[in-house]
């Protein structure tokens, strides 16, 4: 299964609604996306670095892209 699914299903369980979870399911996806560039990273980043891969996230490149353009 894959995160989506998974934190789709906790949430519902957890008896949050349907347009709860469309709201903040894509912000959580984010979020974990975001700790996965920091883990490929291998080090804390920056603030500067923390909000150039939050844009990059939000207009919808995948982490292996976003760690590529913050090694460049």
């Amino acid at each position: 299964m894959d995160p989506e699914t998974l934190l789709r299903a906790a949430l519902r369980e957890a008896g949050y609604g349907p347009d709860a979870i469309g709201s903040a399911l894509p912000r959580i996806m984010r979020i974990l996306q975001a700790e996965d560039v920091r883990i490929e990273m291998g080090r804390s980043l920056s603030r500067k670095e923390r909000e150039y891969v939050r844009l990059q996230l939000e207009l919808g490149l995948n982490v292996a892209e976003v760690v590529a353009g913050l090694k460049r």
